[in-house]
C-alpha cells in the first residue's frame, strides 16, 4: 500500500510557483488470526532490593 502526498514548497505573491511529492510506503498486514502472545510487564520491574 502507498500513499501519495502533495506538499507546496514555494509560494510568490500568495501563488504557488512549485509543488513537490512524496511517496509513503507501508507494508502490507501479514496477520491471519489466532492469538497474541503478550509480553508479562512484571519482567521489567527490579525487584526491592537493587533500588
Amino acid at each position: 500500500m502507498t500513499q501519495n502526498v502533495n506538499i507546496a514548497v514555494k509560494t510568490e505573491s500568495g501563488q504557488v510557483k512549485k509543488i513537490s511529492h512524496g511517496v509513503i510506503f507501508q507494508p502490507e498486514t501479514q496477520f491471519k488470526g489466532g492469538s497474541v502472545k503478550w509480553f508479562d510487564d512484571s519482567k521489567l520491574i527490579k525487584p526491592e532490593y537493587r533500588k
